[in-house]
């Protein structure tokens, strides 16, 4: 499935009736908005609390959220009331969170990388920035990542090239393992980079794929809603004009996606005492990438990318 949306409803999300929404999530740290091909959604604490369609129509809070013990009023989005929706909104899924419900974890941590690297004020500093989180193919071959993104070394940005990356995102010692039984395998880490190396096998596939995502990149870019990309996606020219002066002129670029696309492994809050790890990396390969902290935070950089081999695992 396509997440890259529309020219025109592209248009009213920036210039239309639906910027107001945009131009809210911009400056809200704590929302982040993707796109989903026939509507963009917005995440606050992971979870989803607005759906924007490209007819227009709005879709808030799930039911789940609203459960009979919080006793906390629905509200329906509107355009007109969209700062008091959103008010509303995070305050009840605060509310939903801090209860025995609560069931975002990794899908939070997931927003918290997006915002370091494609808004934060290091954002136009670190190596790799986000098209997309939670992307599931489900029409096609079924390709799946908590995390696409794009590295572009950001020393290296005269180049232009990027590299497809898809990012698996666990918390704590319990999600490490992988299990199997006759019915089903639970998702560990040899099960997703399994999963990884099943999608990296049809080269058109990963092509189309990446092409998509890149259109992403480029459009939440337009949105503002990433930073430091913009000379990605255009190159400077000189030309002459009638009188034979020299003038530079800014033009649309196509940068260059390297083939091999790369997976990594994005661990949160696991506990070091832990032999879990050990025991599922026994059968991964050697090559397999961790993403190592930068001190504390979420800001990815290619030198922290370390191979089981160099963390000892």
């Amino acid at each position: 499935m396509k997440r890259s949306i529309s020219t025109q409803f592209l248009e009213n999300l920036k210039n239309g009736a639906l910027h107001v929404i945009v131009d809210y999530v911009r400056v809200d740290p704590y929302l982040d908005l993707e796109l989903r091909g026939n509507c963009v959604m917005v995440y606050y604490r992971g979870g989803k609390i607005l759906t924007v369609y490209e007819n227009q129509n709005l879709e808030g809070l799930a039911e789940e959220y609203y459960k009979k013990e919080s006793e906390t009023a629905k509200i329906v989005p509107s355009f007109d009331c969209i700062h008091e929706y959103f008010a509303h909104a995070k305050h009840i899924v605060d509310i939903h969170e801090s209860s025995r419900y609560s069931k975002l974890g990794e899908k939070e941590i997931q927003q918290r990388v997006v915002y370091e690297n494609n808004l934060s004020v290091n954002a136009c500093n670190t190596d790799y920035f986000i098209a997309d989180i939670e992307w599931a193919d489900n029409d096609n071959l079924g390709g799946r990542a908590d995390i696409v993104a794009f590295r572009w070394n950001h020393m290296e940005h005269r180049k232009r090239v990027v590299q497809l990356t898809l990012i698996e995102v666990k918390q704590g010692e319990n999600a490490i393992k992988t299990f199997e039984n006759d019915e089903q395998t639970s998702a560990g880490l040899r099960k997703h980079y399994t999963d990884f190396l099943s999608f990296k096998s049809n080269p058109d596939y990963v092509s189309d794929c990446a092409k998509d995502m890149l259109l992403v990149l480029k459009q939440k870019k337009e949105l503002g809603l990433i930073k430091g990309i913009e000379k990605l996606f255009e190159k400077t020219i000189v030309i002459e004009d009638k009188s034979g002066n020299k003038i530079r002129k800014n033009v649309d670029f196509e940068p260059e996606i390297e083939t091999e696309p790369v997976f990594l492994f994005l661990l949160a809050n696991y506990h070091h005492y832990s032999t879990n790890l050990q025991e599922e990396c026994k059968s991964l390969p050697d090559d397999s990438k961790f993403i190592n902290a930068s001190f504390c935070g979420y800001g990815l950089y290619k030198d922290f990318v370390k191979t089981k081999v160099e963390l000892g695992l």
